[in-house]
C-alpha cells in the first residue's frame, strides 16, 4: 500500500508499532485543541492510515477506510502511520510535512507487541496464543513481523533526517520522564504556540487512566460502539523488558540489533558501545 492519492497537510506521525503511536497522537491532538479532551472526536482517535480499529472483524467491512474519515477534514490535520517511509506519499517530502517519530525500546516494543497481538481484535491472534514469547522473539528479531524489522524502520527514518527532512525524534522514554518538555519541543516543531495552562492540560489528560476514561467519554457521547481504542491503552510502562528478558533472551536482541544501529543519531541510545 502507497498512500500516493492521499493530500497530506501537516502534522503527521509515525512510529514502528505497537501502539504508543496513539498515545503521542492524543499529545498532538490536546496541543491543536487547546489540552481539552472534549473537543476530540473518534476521528482524531482512529487516523491510523493503515489500519482500522474495528473491535470485532465483522465491522471491518462497515466502517470507513481512515483515508476516507478524514480526507475532507480541515486543516491541520493529524495522521498516524506505522508505515515506513518508502510507503509515504511523496507529498510528504517535497510539502516537507512535519512529522514526528517515535521511538521505543526495541525490548519494550517486542514485549508490547507480542501483547498487543494476542489480545487485540476479536479475543488475539490465535496463532500467538500457542507459542511463547522466545518464539515470537525470533521472528521480532529477523523482521518477520509485520511493518518489517525495528531497525530497518528506524534507519529508513534517520537517514532521511540525516538528509534534512522535517522528523522530529521523541522517545517513549522521555515522554515519561519529561512530558512537558516533549510537549514543548512538539508544539515547536509543528509551529504551534502553547502556554503554561495548555502545557500543564495536555500533560493531565494524557496519563494511562486519562486516556481510558477519556476514549469511553468520547465513544459514549458519538454513541459509537464500533472501535474498541482501549486496546491502544495498555500499561504505559517503560523498562518491562529488564523483568521479562532472560539473560539470554536480552543477547540474542543485542547481538542482532546492535551492529546495525551503531552509526544512528538517536536508535544506538538504547545499546551501549565501548569506546576504543
Amino acid at each position: 500500500m502507497r498512500s500516493s492519492k492521499f493530500k497530506f497537510r501537516p502534522p503527521q506521525k509515525t512510529g514502528y508499532p505497537p501502539p504508543r503511536t496513539h498515545w503521542i497522537n492524543e499529545v498532538v491532538q490536546l496541543i491543536l485543541h487547546d489540552g481539552d479532551p472534549t473537543k476530540l472526536g473518534l476521528n482524531h482517535r482512529r487516523v491510523c492510515l493503515e489500519l482500522q480499529d474495528a473491535k470485532d472483524l465483522p465491522l471491518v467491512d462497515k466502517l470507513k477506510p481512515t483515508v476516507e474519515l478524514v480526507k475532507n477534514d480541515p486543516p491541520r490535520r493529524v495522521l498516524m502511520t506505522h508505515l515506513g517511509p518508502s510507503y509515504l506519499s511523496k507529498e510528504t517530502w517535497t510539502k516537507r510535512i512535519p512529522l514526528i517519530y517515535i521511538y521505543r525500546d526495541p525490548r519494550d516494543a517486542a514485549i508490547s507487541l507480542y501483547n498487543f497481538l494476542a489480545n487485540s481484535t476479536d479475543g488475539g491472534d490465535p496463532v500467538l496464543q500457542n507459542i511463547t514469547f522466545d518464539m515470537f522473539l525470533h521472528t521480532f528479531v529477523s523482521g518477520e513481523v509485520g511493518f518489517g524489522s525495528w531497525c530497518d524502520h528506524a534507519l529508513g527514518y534517520e537517514k532521511l533526517a540525516a538528509k534534512g527532512e522535517n522528523i522530529l525524534f521523541v522517545t517513549y522514554e522521555d515522554m515519561k520522564k519529561d512530558m512537558s518538555s516533549v510537549i514543548k519541543s512538539i508544539a515547536n516543531h509543528i509551529g504551534h504556540e502553547v502556554n503554561e495552562k495548555v502545557t500543564a492540560d495536555v500533560v493531565a489528560n494524557t496519563t494511562v487512566e486519562a486516556m481510558r476514561r477519556n476514549y469511553v467519554e468520547t465513544a459514549k457521547s458519538q454513541d459509537d460502539n464500533s472501535a474498541n481504542l482501549s486496546i491502544f491503552i495498555n500499561k504505559g510502562t517503560a523498562g518491562k523488558w529488564k523483568t521479562d528478558f532472560s539473560d539470554e533472551t536480552w543477547k540474542k536482541l543485542n547481538e542482532a540489533f546492535k551492529e546495525r544501529v551503531k552509526d544512528t543519531t538517536h536508535a544506538k541510545n538504547y545499546f551501549s558501545y565501548q569506546s576504543c
